[in-house]
């Protein structure tokens, strides 16, 4: 845990984020660092879906062909896919990064300047609106050449102007097509080009595509959670990641029953669960404003807003850097396939507030819960993340 601190500080001051003082940014890392302490439990998963498919017993590296070479990012521009950008380009990859405007400078500076970038290892391509459906054949030009895609592209807070939030238009439905066009794209691929086929599939899920109710004694990769459920509480975002990643699982399934992908085809869903840590931003005069959006923005709120009661609930975490490595390891080894949690323990919120009160005394007065009925933090076993090799 100590050596894990060090590093992550270290990172940390190498990244500056403008959206918070000096002083409590390293208060925020080690919070994260100290959220280290990862369950080993083995894993035992029904063959309904297969979300254990191939992976090794020991989680030794099995280096895949040398034939991924050139990887589509779908979202490329967000919070965790330019973490996955730059792992790609730092371990070697070259990267075909689909954002929304790519003529928009504001929207991609912070990736061109990474230290990394080459004139020749990263390209990126305009493919609009996820909602727009005119733009079906988005991905035929990026995915042209490419060898595996990482679809990381989410409609999570769509920004409505002078409109009524809907959540089926806004979240639901563009979130599955845009799905359905990236998996479209790949038969294609392997249609034209069965000598170059895509050769893996990598997907951000969520954690919210594993919440059963009522919840089990310790969690697993075999739950799921009920979509239809979740469309009733309208969690719309929790119902798209649940439809997402079993439509990509029975996709994968499908088609290499008919033979239309290659039988060593690979599909991986990392779940992760809340997101926090440094951003990628703009690298050239120092002149941009990062503003905290999605979990980072939620984050920040409860550090300058507070939340008035301690929630009976618990929450767990994962550094955006590790998520992003584990999206990468499916590319490089022949056994990862299937479905993988990314997290660390899950604490309860009396917990959370009270170390984030310890760590940074600023944060606004809160209630601590005290009801008889306290719930037990969620237990996971981790065994299929550790196997990945990520350290977190």
């Amino acid at each position: 845990t100590e050596n894990r601190e060090k590093k992550i500080m270290h990172n940390c001051y190498k990244t500056k984020t403008p959206f918070l003082p000096n002083h409590l940014f390293p208060t925020i890392i080690i919070l994260l660092a100290s959220l280290v302490l990862l369950s080993t439990i083995a894993t035992a998963l029904p063959p309904s879906i297969n979300t254990n498919a191939n992976t090794s017993n020991n989680g030794n590296a099995m280096t895949s062909p040398s034939s991924i070479q050139k990887v589509l990012v779908t979202g490329a521009n967000g919070y965790l896919a330019s973490h996955i950008v730059q792992t790609l380009l730092t371990k070697g990859y070259t990267v075909h990064a689909c954002v929304r405007d790519a003529t928009n400078p504001a929207s991609i500076r912070h990736l061109q300047t990474l230290p990394c970038v080459t004139p020749t290892n990263l390209k990126f391509f305009s493919t609009g609106d996820m909602a727009d459906p005119s733009l079906r054949d988005r991905y035929v030009d990026p995915i042209s050449d490419c060898d595996a895609v990482i679809h990381a592209a989410s409609p999570l807070s769509p920004k409505l102007s002078g409109r009524e939030f809907d959540g089926f238009r806004d979240v639901l439905n563009p979130g599955m097509e845009g799905t359905r066009e990236v998996l479209d794209a790949i038969l294609e691929k392997c249609r034209r080009h069965p000598s170059n086929p895509i050769r893996c599939l990598v997907l951000t899920s969520s954690m919210s595509a594993a919440a059963p109710i009522p919840e089990p004694s310790v969690k697993g990769e075999s739950y799921w959670s009920d979509d239809e459920r979740q469309l009733a509480r309208k969690n719309f975002y929790g119902c798209l990641k649940t439809r997402q990643e079993r439509l990509c699982h029975e996709w994968t399934a499908s088609r290499k029953e008919t033979g239309e992908i290659p039988s060593d085809f690979r599909f991986a869903a990392i779940c992760p669960t809340m997101i926090i840590g440094p951003p990628i931003v703009d690298r050239g005069d120092g002149s941009a404003k990062y503003t905290p959006s999605g979990t980072m923005g939620s984050f920040y709120k409860w550090l300058t807003g507070g939340r008035p009661t301690a929630p009976n609930d618990s929450m767990s975490f994962i550094d955006v850097r590790d998520c992003a490595a584990m999206h990468v390891v499916p590319l490089e080894r022949d056994d990862v396939q299937g479905r993988y949690f990314s997290l660390v323990e899950s604490w309860h919120w009396n917990d959370i507030l009270t170390t984030l009160k310890e760590l940074y005394p600023k944060i606004p007065e809160f209630e601590l819960y005290d009801g008889e009925d306290k719930v037990t933090p969620t237990k996971f076993d981790l065994g299929r993340m550790h196997s990945l090799g990520v350290e977190v």
